[in-house]
């Protein structure tokens, strides 16, 4: 078919009406959702804000987190159709952080980590709505339902020597989150990517509920042990939850992907492993086998040096840490502004016969967790 026979609504969206989902990719917006986490600002040329947290435990396993995200500039629309307020009047009201529409949270319990991202479609925009309203939202409710385990009567999951194991599956949260958006009815337009885990104190088990193109890679012992997989109806086109209100036209064409439509895998971490979870802001712009390289060159002497140094130096190797998260993102967004270069977004445009060059420029976010096995 021509583009002339298509709706210039379609082209070649997401969602018909969200367009610049495709042509840009989607905006993303970053948020911290446990009030212990504390923000550190950065001052680059390009937006960067950083934040770390040290998770002590006397369980078996521990785990230190940082995080770090580049919002993508994006120009402000005059007014929401759906709420009726000004977008600057929208914005302000959802995130504690401005990176674009990618919200993100962790949360520590006594069991075990959870964590999240969620990659707002940017074309939402085009019709007056914030899609940071969605991935917050859909963030803030899985931190909630994350922290609050204890008191839900969900299913758990047992580690692989038998014991029972309450850490909260990652799907679960997912869903709840989800269904709770809904219920809300705060929302009223909007969608977004998804990758959820959850880490347990006891066995190190981990378990992953991704959908759309938000991902996360394992890295052991300076090798890339799994990469996630990236789920998309054609290409550039993720799975995504979404709202589509009832007064939109062509309800049809909508894709309304499912928190069952996630993608779901389990891993037994060990002692120094190291998980990188992001949107595809990054993974458009940063192949693999170099976040790797990064992650190693930034962690190798922690990763085989003396461990009852690091151990006795915690503030240290959380400063360590922060500075890879930041190393990580800087990176992408450097890559995405290179116009000549053959990255991991223009090879996939070529293998659907689409001549692209150079990165994507995107909000990128990135939360990197090392794994600390008690002795």
């Amino acid at each position: 078919m021509s583009s002339s026979t298509l709706s210039p609504l379609y082209r070649p969206g997401i969602f018909p009406a969200l367009s610049s989902r495709i042509l840009a990719s989607a905006s993303q917006s970053l948020r911290l959702a446990i009030q212990s986490q504390q923000l550190i600002k950065s001052f680059y040329a390009t937006p960067l804000r950083i934040t770390s947290s040290p998770i002590a435990t006397s369980k078996k396993f521990n785990y230190l987190i940082a995080v770090s995200w580049h919002p993508k500039r994006k120009r402000q629309t005059p007014m929401s159709p759906i709420s009726g307020h000004p977008w600057w009047k929208e914005r302000k009201r959802v995130g504690k952080v401005d990176a674009g529409e990618d919200a993100f949270f962790y949360v520590s319990t006594s069991s075990g980590v959870a964590m999240g991202v969620a990659d707002g479609v940017g074309g939402w925009s085009q019709m007056g709505v914030d899609a940071a309203n969605f991935s917050w939202a859909l963030m803030d409710n899985a931190a909630t339902v994350a922290k609050n385990y204890e008191t839900t009567e969900f299913d758990f999951f047992n580690s692989p020597d038998g014991y029972y194991d309450k850490v909260l599956d990652a799907k679960q949260i997912l869903s709840t989150a989800f269904d709770n958006l809904i219920k809300s009815g705060k929302v009223k337009a909007g969608s977004s990517t998804a990758c959820i885990l959850s880490l347990s104190r006891n066995s190190g088990i981990l378990k992953a509920a991704c959908l759309g193109d938000s991902a996360y890679l394992l890295i052991r012992n300076g090798r890339l042990l799994y990469e996630s997989p990236s789920q998309q109806h054609f290409f550039n086109c993720p799975y995504q939850l979404a709202v589509i209100p009832d007064h939109y036209p062509n309800q049809k064409l909508y894709f309304r992907d499912k928190p069952s439509d996630a993608y779901q895998a389990t891993h037994q971490l060990q002692d120094g492993d190291v998980i990188v979870l992001a949107t595809d802001g990054f993974f458009d712009n940063v192949f693999p086998e170099e976040a790797v390289s990064l992650v190693y060159l930034e962690l190798e002497d922690i990763l085989n040096g003396d461990r009852v140094y690091w151990n006795n130096h915690n503030e240290e190797l959380n400063s360590r840490l922060r500075k890879l998260a930041r190393k990580l993102t800087d990176t992408a967004r450097k890559y995405s502004l290179n116009p000549k270069r053959l990255s991991p977004f223009s090879q996939s445009a070529k293998r659907t016969g689409e001549s692209r060059l150079g990165g994507k420029i995107d909000d990128i976010t990135v939360l990197v967790t090392l794994v600390r096995a008690n002795t």
